[in-house]
């Protein structure tokens, strides 16, 4: 009987929460950097969240989450079909403010991207995923850089150089609303269904 009172209780009640996200994350502040003909951008992916709960008169509730590190981070390089076959990193460094100057071990890089083709005809694409989760504080280290060794198979033949790209801090915000009946339905229906995590988002398109 109570949890059908309780029920129809959220019925007399506002019933939509809205859910305010704010993704901090580091963007980079130059041109992709190029080796072997091909350009390559650092993706940093938030793993943790930060977050709170605002009440309103209006509405049930308000939620605020903030997406954060620590980071999972991928290199994407971005060529054209029938020219770069493959890429490797040789080294990778994180520097920056506050003595920020961390190396990563090999083992956090190791592996051999393969370039394929893009929705963009005249370009291809190779992304490699960073093993281990990158932690950096976000109140301290606003610019960062990442420094890379990178070895590219063309056509040609190999070709090996640095890439130093630039990266800072970056906030983007989003407005999710629910409605409190509805999730709470379909909470009881899939109750007992496994819960899949979420996957790593789609690489992007542009360098």
């Amino acid at each position: 009987m109570r949890p059908v009172i309780a029920l129809l209780a959220l019925l007399f009640l506002p019933s939509c929460v809205h859910v305010f996200t704010t993704r901090v994350e580091y963007q980079a502040t130059a041109p992709a950097p190029k080796v072997g003909e091909a350009a390559f951008r650092a993706e940093f992916i938030p793993k943790g969240t930060e977050s709170g709960i605002a009440l309103s008169a209006m509405v049930v509730g308000g939620a605020m989450v903030a997406e954060v590190g620590p980071y999972q981070m991928r290199l994407h390089a971005f060529g054209q079909p029938g020219d770069q076959q493959w890429f490797e990193i040789k080294s990778l460094r994180l520097t920056g403010g506050e003595k920020l100057d961390a190396p990563m071990e090999p083992r956090g890089f190791a592996g051999r991207a393969e370039f394929k083709p893009t929705k963009t005809a005249a370009q291809t694409r190779a992304s490699l995923l960073l093993g281990p989760y990158i932690k950096v504080d976000a109140r301290t280290q606003r610019d960062i850089t990442l420094t890379a060794e990178v070895l590219v198979m063309r056509r040609s033949g190999p070709a090996r150089g640095t890439l130093s790209i630039p990266l800072k801090l970056s906030k983007t915000r989003r407005r999710e609303s629910t409605n409190v009946v509805t999730e709470i339905a379909r909470d009881i229906r899939d109750r007992d269904k496994p819960i899949i995590p979420d996957a790593l988002p789609p690489p992007p398109e542009q360098p």
